[in-house]
């Protein structure tokens, strides 16, 4: 079975859910891709082809979000690691290349530190900074839930909503790839989804940020955007940068890229650079 994204493969859990995701290309290592906070596979459909011409890639869709099935407990930090492991001995590979973006990026260090013989390298796309306090202010964080719920509980009534962000990411999509993400980005379960992986971020990243856990000495590469499209970004991105460098500049094998032409959505906005960077890691 094959979807626009590519081949269609379920991997299952040990409490009997089942993960989706989807594959292309065929070589070694594997790269493994980890979506930002709320996204599934659909934010990689420009980069996994360019990878595949290389090696085999996969993206996958964690609990509750694209065609995977929900999860009934706390989505913290320590449950998407362990979901990510389950899929990665699934996929039966000793090594992988593991790229997140956003908070796909503390998912796979988090992974990358409690089992660092089963990772060949890695690559943080804007990833998600722990030590920032915009994940902790209780304010901000209120004020987020507020709005996950609120569009959460108007999709339910059938009023979808698409951010303008979200528009212009999609516009970037070939139109059969647009179908499918918008489709499956309005539904009422991906936007509960969302919420509840919001909804234990800041208690994750605290602990997270308290574990000191070490990264294997493997190459580490991460880009950081550049552009602050929104005020927020703008009071943000500079810490977000600084977090970024000193990150690489701690790794025996660390690499700090800048993507000028991108803000957070590095993926959708930098797709080439994202894939020279991960293809730096394939022997």
């Amino acid at each position: 079975m094959s979807s626009v994204f590519g081949e269609v493969g379920y991997a299952p859990l040990p409490d009997g859910r089942r993960l989706h995701y989807v594959g292309r290309g065929e070589g070694r290592p594997v790269v493994v891709l980890e979506s930002g906070l709320g996204a599934s596979r659909v934010e990689w459909g420009l980069v996994m082809p360019a990878v595949a011409e290389r090696t085999r890639v996969v993206a996958y869709d964690r609990a509750g979000l694209g065609r995977s099935d929900r999860d009934p407990h706390r989505r913290h930090l320590e449950r998407m690691v362990e979901d990510l492991g389950h899929l990665l001995d699934h996929l039966g590979e000793e090594r992988y290349v593991l790229a997140g973006h956003s908070l796909g990026g503390p998912i796979i260090r988090s992974y990358a530190a409690a089992h660092p013989e089963r990772v060949a390298g890695l690559v943080l796309v804007d990833q998600a900074a722990e030590e920032l306090d915009l994940y902790h202010r209780k304010g901000i964080r209120a004020v987020t839930m507020a709005v996950h719920s609120v569009m959460a509980g108007l999709a339910a009534l059938g009023v979808k909503i698409v951010p303008a962000e979200l528009r212009r990411i999609l516009a970037l999509f070939p139109p059969d790839m647009q179908a499918e993400a918008l489709a499956e980005m309005t539904r009422p379960s991906e936007l509960r989804a969302t919420l509840a992986e919001y909804a234990a971020l800041a208690e994750g990243f605290a602990r997270l940020r308290s574990s000191k856990a070490a990264l294997p000495p493997v190459p580490v590469t991460v880009i950081s955007g550049v552009l602050s499209p929104s005020r927020v970004e703008r009071r943000v991105r500079p810490e977000l940068v600084a977090s970024h460098r000193r990150l690489a500049e701690a790794q025996p094998h660390g690499r700090h890229v800048l993507a000028r032409r991108s803000g957070h959505m590095v993926p959708q906005d930098e797709p080439d650079l994202v894939v020279a960077e991960i293809l730096r890691l394939i022997p």
